[in-house]
């Protein structure tokens, strides 16, 4: 038997077919284990879904917290100016007094007093 290039070729692709087929035989893929793994880290993607749901919720309350407080800290922020405008009045009704006015208005508040 002669052997030219063309035969040794085929002999060599005959070879590697058949030692793709038995070795591709060998290679399996366990599809149970995968499904096991798949309902896995779905059960923990719930489980995430649950906590930031959870979250949300909780952010939403805290948002309304904040909320009140702000509004309590604007209805703070106008009594703190309602008090210091009536004190400026106060302070500068008292500038207006005179010597004797002044005189007056300490000896009758602290008269209990000395």
């Amino acid at each position: 038997m002669k052997f030219d290039k063309s035969n040794v070729l085929l002999g060599i692709i005959i070879l590697l077919a058949a030692w793709n087929l038995f070795q591709g035989s060998k290679i399996r893929t366990d599809v149970k284990d995968y499904n096991k793994r798949i309902e896995a880290i779905q059960t923990e993607i719930d489980s995430v879904n649950m906590l930031n749901q959870k979250l949300t919720e909780q952010i939403v309350n805290l948002d309304k917290e904040i909320d009140n407080i702000d509004g309590d800290i604007t209805n703070v922020t106008k009594n703190i100016t309602i008090i210091k405008k009536q004190t400026d009045e106060k302070i500068d009704s008292v500038n207006n007094f005179s010597f004797s006015d002044l005189d007056k208005f300490f000896a009758d508040r602290y008269k209990n007093k000395y």
